[in-house]
C-alpha cells in the first residue's frame, strides 16, 4: 500500500472496513493488497482502527467483506 494512496475499492460493514490498493511491482506487474481494519473510537473519542477482531460478531462481518473483496 503506498502512502496517501486512495484505495480502488472499498466496503464497509458495521465498524469493519475492507480497502482495496492496486500497486505496481518493479517489474511493472500490478498487485492488489487489501487492508482489514476494525474502526472504533478511542478514549479522546477520536476514530481509530485495530487489526485486532473483537468476538464472531466482528468475524463474521470481515468474512463478508472478504468475498465482496473477492467479487471485486
Amino acid at each position: 500500500m503506498n502512502e496517501g494512496s486512495k484505495p480502488v475499492f472499498e466496503a464497509k460493514l458495521r465498524q469493519i472496513r475492507a480497502s482495496v490498493f492496486k500497486n505496481r511491482s518493479k517489474d511493472g506487474s500490478e498487485y492488489y493488497n487489501t487492508h482489514l481494519v476494525r474502526r472504533y473510537k478511542s478514549g479522546e473519542n477520536e476514530w481509530s482502527n485495530s487489526s485486532h477482531f473483537t468476538g464472531k460478531a466482528d468475524l463474521v462481518l470481515a468474512r463478508q467483506l472478504i468475498d465482496e473483496v473477492l467479487q471485486f
